[in-house]
């Protein structure tokens, strides 16, 4: 009679610790979201230690590693991730991100393309390896990749498409570059408005080149941008280019 019941309840237990490994994913998740990254890093431990089967808590760690600029710690993650599951294109695509990161966009682009080939839907893949072929130089495999982003309805359409003037910019093709910005600016978007003012700059336009760093600063005053966009906006103002 004790053997039957401690054989019913085998199954429980396994049930429970796979209930909790589960759980401790999803809150790991949940605080990596919030950028509470000891946190998050103590649910994936211990998810893994309920189950080794909870394999995205693997990736987890390397993207904690990640945003820590930990990247050796984040490639071995992102590594052993691949290699646990090799049909998941995400392992692929955090990798390529890690390298275009730290100056290897030969790497990054080469990983975005694996990850291309197992989700060849992903948006997200896409920008990346627009990025990535943009740092290399490659101005029309970058094209090519930005502008399915821009065209595609989700959330990375903007930054495609900024970025899609970037390289009409730097090709010489200004006009173009300026009639996709204009409606970007329009909507508030604010790399829009700094691309917008790098091309003004470009054709010495300084009076809608500071307009535009304006906007820049107005809608994001903290933004990626910022600094670099106030000290553009001082020189011209001290050079008499621009009066706000």
């Amino acid at each position: 009679m004790h053997i039957f019941l401690i054989l019913c309840l085998i199954p429980l237990t396994l049930d429970i610790d796979d209930l909790s490994a589960k759980l401790h994913l999803d809150t790991g998740m949940a605080y990596m979201q919030q950028g509470l990254l000891e946190q998050a890093e103590e649910e994936f431990h211990k998810a893994l230690e309920l189950s080794e089967e909870y394999h995205t808590a693997v990736l987890g760690l390397g993207m904690i590693n990640a945003m820590r600029q930990s990247w050796e710690n984040a490639a071995d993650y992102f590594e052993q991730y691949i290699e646990i599951c090799p049909d998941d294109y995400r392992g692929y695509f955090e990798l390529s991100k890690l390298y275009l990161n730290t100056g290897k966009p030969d790497s990054a682009a080469f990983l975005s393309d694996s990850a291309f080939v197992r989700s060849p839907a992903t948006p997200s893949i896409w920008l990346q390896s627009g990025k990535a072929w943009l740092e290399l130089g490659e101005m029309e495999t970058a094209e090519m990749w930005f502008s399915r982003g821009a065209a595609n309805e989700d959330s990375i359409d903007m930054e495609s498409l900024v970025l899609l003037a970037s390289v009409y910019r730097r090709t010489s093709r200004g006009a173009e570059a300026r009639e996709i910005l204009l409606p970007a600016v329009e909507t508030g978007y604010a790399p829009a408005s700094w691309e917008l003012a790098k091309l003004y700059l470009g054709w010495r336009d300084y009076l809608r080149a500071g307009d535009a760093i304006s906007r820049y600063l107005m809608l994001s005053p903290n933004g990626y941008y910022a600094d670099s966009a106030l000290l553009v906006l001082e020189e011209l103002g001290e050079s008499g280019t621009y009066i706000p």
